[in-house]
């Protein structure tokens, strides 16, 4: 008779985690049995690159950006990592194994679920249906990955611009953002002084308006003809 799966009221965090909530075999409930939860506030930096792995991460709540640094110390915004979703810098790590290769940090209140790393070997090892969530999750964040590489390498930087704030925009569900040119260069791995000079030019468009530490957007058409060419 197979086992029943892991019951909520003993690990509520696995709410966030639907797929792995369903897990019956006994190497993959050790492992989610043996997470343990951590909170850590807004800009907590949870990855350095360079250091060693010691844990399979699981974002329980919050959001995580991810990111890389070059010789001169500007970043490039990598991808984000939302609730319910694991980290591919540890898991990835964890597989080779390696150093961190990137770094993340918190840009809201997270708390996380740390798997040890015996116990989250021998669950990849042994459990069907833990090894198909990580294998699934390393596939999708793969092709986003190559989305992003195609945007650095082809598009305009005020194509890639249009296409952030369209984007933003739209998961802000209003026509305000609260964003600073520094983060969005951050974003795009630029400097500074390059957005705010496209963004005086969308301005001029009437585009957008710009504020004090955020951006109203006052044509949404316009902002869509710019990101004609933009990746989708």
């Amino acid at each position: 008779m197979n086992a029943q799966p892991v019951n909520l009221i003993d690990l509520p965090w696995l709410s966030a985690f639907p797929d792995l909530a369903m897990i019956r075999d006994a190497a993959g409930l050790a492992a989610l049995h043996a997470a343990k939860l951590q909170n850590l506030r807004t800009g907590t930096l949870i990855v350095r690159p360079g250091a060693a792995c010691e844990c399979f991460m699981l974002l329980v709540r919050g959001v995580v950006r991810v990111f890389e640094s070059g010789e001169s110390g500007r970043e490039i915004a990598l991808y984000r990592l939302n609730a319910g979703e694991l980290c591919v810098l540890s898991l990835t790590s964890l597989m080779a194994p390696e150093a961190y290769s990137a770094g993340a940090v918190a840009e809201s209140e997270i708390e996380v679920a740390l798997i040890p790393v015996p116990q989250f070997q021998e669950a990849l090892a042994h459990s069907d249906h833990f090894r198909a969530f990580v294998l699934t999750t390393l596939s999708r964040r793969l092709g986003q990955m190559m989305a992003l590489v195609e945007q650095v390498t082809f598009r305009q930087l005020d194509l890639r611009l249009a296409w952030l704030l369209g984007r933003l925009f739209g998961q802000n569900s209003a026509p305000r953002l609260q964003i600073t040119h520094q983060e969005l260069a951050l974003e795009l791995g630029t400097s500074r002084e390059v957005i705010s000079r496209m963004l005086k030019e969308f301005e001029r468009m009437g585009c957008i308006r710009l504020g004090r530490g955020e951006i109203e957007l006052l044509s949404p058409d316009t902002l869509s003809r710019l990101t004609r060419r933009a990746p989708v």
